[in-house]
């Protein structure tokens, strides 16, 4: 069996793709926590996104961060 390994790359907000099957959705309550926990302490868990930049994990995370910073972050 092939070992999987992971690394770590920038990539900027606007190259990542959102998936469409997301359940995920943030009360506004929660998107202020977010958005505050992200102004506080930046990223404590990166996103994860695969080789063709489409995320895996941290939608909620990217969507806050283009708002607080623009797409070219």
């Amino acid at each position: 069996m092939k070992k999987i390994e992971w690394h770590n790359e920038k990539r900027k907000l606007s190259e990542v793709v959102p998936t469409d099957y997301n359940p995920r959705k943030l009360e506004p309550h929660q998107y202020e926590d977010l958005k505050k926990s992200l102004e506080k302490f930046n990223l404590a868990e990166i996103p994860v996104i695969n080789t063709d930049n489409r995320i895996l994990a941290g939608h909620q995370r990217i969507k806050v961060l283009v708002d607080l910073y623009g797409r070219d972050y």
